[in-house]
């Protein structure tokens, strides 16, 4: 693992609100075992570090590409959600409209 993972990992737990033993509960680790992955005196299988972006809701290359980290948020974001954006595209003008719609009434708390 390299110390950008290790860096990665425990900002995106600090990022979820998680504390270090509720990390380390959810994936069934000792809170120390998380503490020296965090740290970057542990290995990690990719298993882990995929079951890690599951736990903190990131993307995996979030956490293991640095080049991923420092392109522009727009075009993370659109990495992030490219499948949506492709059936966006496909739909017509007016189901664009009604998509949007719902997306900022579901914003706004009313559905």
């Amino acid at each position: 693992m390299s110390v950008f993972t290790a860096k990665m990992l425990k900002e995106a737990r600090n990022t979820a609100g998680l504390s270090q033993d509720e990390a380390a509960n959810a994936m069934k680790i000792s809170r120390r075992k998380l503490q020296l992955i965090e740290a970057n005196e542990s290995a990690i299988s990719v298993d882990d570090i995929v079951e890690f972006a599951k736990l903190y809701k990131v993307d995996i290359r979030e956490l293991i590409l640095e080049s991923y980290v420092d392109e522009k948020e727009e075009q993370i974001l659109c990495n992030r959600y490219g499948s949506f954006l492709k059936l966006f595209d496909q739909l017509s003008d007016r189901d664009k409209e009604d998509v949007v719609w719902v997306i900022k009434q579901r914003i706004n708390g009313t559905i």
